[in-house]
């Protein structure tokens, strides 16, 4: 048995968290943490339980390493990230979520004061190393659903797989571009990246896949060294700065989230640009609609249309797909 880490519990009032935080002395987002994702609901939800005086689930902290010039430390959270943003939120004043409760500002004094001197359980995993810290995030994880695949993707694998895809997205933000597809939710909970990471898979892959399950698979083995680095960032955003320059109507059916993913694909193979095809991907889209309650055994465009809905991330809808824009649009 594997000496054990030492984790005892300890007690931090409020005020010296978020002192801490403010001082740069404890970090909220570390690099392996997913971005912050409460709605307003679970805000407010979250402090209510506060000022009615009852008690949260524990929050871990680790220290991040000693500067041996001048001995400070810094700690990172470990788990608990989303309980400290919202308290901070709550104190800043600077976000619109109280709806049910008092804002802190209208708080009196003393009731201020019970706020700050709130006792927060913490575990101090001390000094362990970086790889230790993830494996204990992932660990307090790996029975929370609140946490997606590519969440913990992202604190597991930090290479030039995920890297690669991370500037993807960074280039397609700097255009002042917006991927229509996803939902400022689905956004926070990075499906965007997700997006970018099964994009890439598929075209490292050569062919479609079942769901998502070669994703990681690619992650992993490029996570030292990535050969295509280059290629598949110049590639992929030019694919999809391409579309989202374009003609193309935001409420065509091409900008479904299968029928988009598909298309990046395809096109990213190919060597056509969204300005020739514009044409045949509007004919096409009119086609599938007239043809959406045919019978998809013998009518393609009511097989392409049924390949939307059902079974979207089967590998079978994916190749009926694909096979539909080499035949209909990429020509």
């Amino acid at each position: 048995m594997s000496k054990q880490i030492p984790a005892q519990p300890d007690k931090k009032t409020i005020s010296d968290l978020i002192g801490k935080i403010q001082r740069n002395e404890l970090i909220l987002q570390p690099e392996f943490q997913r971005g912050f994702v409460w709605t307003p609901s679970h805000m407010e939800n979250f402090i209510k339980t506060i000022l009615d005086g009852y008690p949260f689930p524990e929050i871990y902290i680790s220290q991040k390493g000693i500067d041996l010039t001048t001995l400070s430390t810094q700690n990172v959270v470990v788990d608990g990230q989303q309980r400290l943003t919202t308290i901070k939120r709550y104190i800043d004043g600077d976000w619109d979520f109280e709806k049910r409760i008092p804002k802190y500002k209208e708080l009196s004094e003393n009731e201020q004061r019970e706020f700050l001197n709130y006792d927060v359980t913490i575990r101090d995993l001390k000094d362990v190393s970086a790889d230790t810290i993830i494996e204990i995030f992932k660990r307090i994880n790996s029975t929370n659903f609140t946490l997606t695949a590519i969440e913990i993707n992202n604190a597991l694998y930090n290479g030039e797989f995920i890297t690669c895809a991370k500037e993807i997205l960074s280039i397609i933000n700097d255009n002042e571009l917006k991927v229509p597809i996803f939902s400022e939710s689905e956004l926070t909970r990075m499906a965007d990246l997700h997006f970018i990471l099964l994009v890439m898979a598929t075209l490292e892959e050569g062919g479609y896949f079942t769901q998502d399950k070669e994703v990681e698979k690619y992650i992993s083995k490029y996570n030292n060294e990535f050969p295509n680095f280059e290629n598949a960032k110049t590639i992929i955003s030019e694919t999809i700065i391409d579309i989202l320059t374009s003609d193309l109507e935001l409420d065509s059916i091409w900008f479904r989230k299968s029928n988009f993913f598909t298309l990046v694909c395809e096109i990213s193979l190919s060597n056509k640009k969204i300005v020739d095809i514009l044409e045949n991907l509007n004919i096409a889209e009119s086609n599938i609609i007239q043809n959406k309650t045919g019978d998809k055994s013998t009518n393609e465009f009511a097989k392409y249309y049924a390949s939307m809905y059902a079974g979207t991330n089967s590998r079978q809808s994916r190749v009926i797909r694909s096979e539909f824009l080499k035949k209909n649009v990429l020509i």
